[in-house]
């Protein structure tokens, strides 16, 4: 008896156990009906603090929403007729190389803020599919969206109901890796830094720093192509550029290294519109292309920041090839500040003992022959980097980011999505969209229930009902 005892408490700990394992997480925050198809065959009723297994199939009801809170932190928001099935999830807190969460979108559509996985070690460790697509999650918050019909109205809900044909405001995303060898890193705002990596977006008041041998290419939204040198700090202070809109301003700063611009079509009729400055001085721009420099004690801030025209990469210049500039020095009275016209093939420097513009009368060939790639070497599809409405409202996947940044990827293929922007995968193929449908943005409910794990579904049966 002693023996069949035992062996039944191993045998009940060994079914425990499993079923701990499977546990992937509980409902937070649910309106409507939310119920759970489990790997078993049956069908269980969900409502808050309801576990949530390995392999369940999420299904919400019309007017639905329900957000599942895992075990790794990440939150899940379902919205209105939505299948969602949680193909694997293993989260252990001792062993992050074992992190897996694989999730497939059949209907509908969801947010997610991701939690662990994915984060502390392998970023291919959280991966969500979706019709032909794969989205590659590199810690992020994001709205995926499967669309049966055009504009999404294939959906019974309120929000289906809007106009697709009206769009979001643009992407935040200024520019794009274009080109890139070496180390780049983005520094927000915010003091928050990110790498950077081809297609990587670039936003507005992001820093810009490359490492030693290293180089980069970034195209911005009004054609503009800046190519940053090696040891590099580079401030997009402000950048708005909307065609439609009539909308351009741009303000660029180099604090520090070597960069080589090809500007585009912001200050082409009004260049107030257009400032580049560098050091103590600033280059009016005429729809031109230039190299400019701050090294040394401009650099470093340091009074008698200028250069030497015996040395004229110690201190702060320029080198124009095509159009002209001026390099004006900054002054209590803008009217007043001297200026030097650079016209092409010559070059300029603020002078160390004055702190004025001078030409330098021969180039040396160290300014001329530079090797870092010209930023109008590099081939520019507009609609490839920054993306088309074309395919807007089509039946197919939607994904739009609202922080950090994902890949989603069809076949052998893959576009690189930053924040405000959105995605669109079908059987011709992916696309990045100029803009966010009016579909993906104007949910209340879906993007305003983050963090609320409050249940509004009172009249549900505490206990859910299994039927086989």
């Amino acid at each position: 008896m002693k023996i069949v005892s035992l062996l039944l408490s191993a045998l009940l700990c060994t079914v425990t156990a499993q079923a701990a394992e499977s546990v992937a997480g509980k409902v937070g925050y649910m309106s409507g009906t939310l119920v759970a198809q489990r790997t078993d065959g049956t069908v269980k009723v969900l409502v808050s603090k309801s576990e949530v297994q390995a392999g369940d199939m999420l299904i919400t009801s019309k007017d639905s929403y329900a957000q599942v809170l895992m075990n790794d932190g990440a939150k899940v928001t379902l919205r209105p007729n939505s299948n969602l099935k949680i193909e694997s999830f293993h989260f252990a807190k001792e062993k992050p190389e074992a992190d897996n969460s694989v999730i497939r979108l059949l209907k509908g559509g969801f947010r997610a803020v991701t939690g662990l996985i994915g984060k502390r070690g392998d970023v291919d460790a959280y991966k969500v599919h979706a019709a032909a697509a794969t989205i590659g999650i590199r810690g992020t918050d994001f709205s995926s969206r499967l669309c049966a019909t055009k504009d999404c109205l294939d959906e019974d809900s309120a929000t289906s109901k809007q106009p697709g044909k009206v769009v979001a405001p643009q992407s935040s995303v200024v520019g794009r890796v274009m080109l890139m060898q070496g180390e780049l890193s983005a520094m927000e705002v915010s003091g928050k830094a990110r790498k950077l990596y081809i297609g990587g977006p670039i936003y507005e008041g992001d820093k810009l720093l490359t490492g030693d041998k290293s180089y980069a290419v970034v195209a911005f939204r009004d054609e503009s192509r800046i190519s940053l040198q090696q040891n590099t700090v580079f401030l997009v202070e402000k950048f708005k550029y909307d065609k439609a809109a009539a909308t351009e301003n741009a303000v660029l700063r180099l604090l520090k290294g070597g960069i080589r611009v090809v500007t585009g079509l912001i200050g082409r009729v009004n260049h107030d519109n257009y400032q580049f400055h560098v050091a103590n001085s600033t280059i009016g721009i005429r729809g031109t292309g230039f190299d400019t420099w701050c090294n040394g004690p401009c650099a470093s801030e340091e009074k008698k920041s200028g250069a030497t025209e015996e040395h004229p990469l110690d201190g702060a210049g320029v080198f124009v090839w095509a159009g002209e500039v001026a390099l004006v020095s900054d002054c209590p009275k803008p009217g007043d500040c001297p200026m030097q016209v650079v016209g092409m093939q010559q070059a300029a420097i603020i002078a160390r003992d004055t702190g004025k513009p001078v030409q330098i009368k021969l180039v040396p060939q160290s300014i001329i022959n530079n090797d870092t790639p010209r930023p109008d070497s590099i081939p520019l599809d507009m609609d490839k980097v920054f993306g088309t409405q074309a395919s807007a409202g089509e039946p197919g996947l939607y994904v739009t980011v609202h922080d950090g940044h994902v890949v989603l990827a069809q076949m052998d293929k893959s576009i690189d999505l930053g924040r405000g922007e959105t995605g669109f995968s079908s059987v011709a193929g992916l696309t990045r969209l100029a803009n966010t449908p009016a579909f993906m943005g104007g949910d209340m409910q879906i993007n305003s229930r983050g963090g609320d794990s409050r249940s509004t579904n009172p009249s549900t049966n505490p206990s859910g009902c299994a039927v086989q």
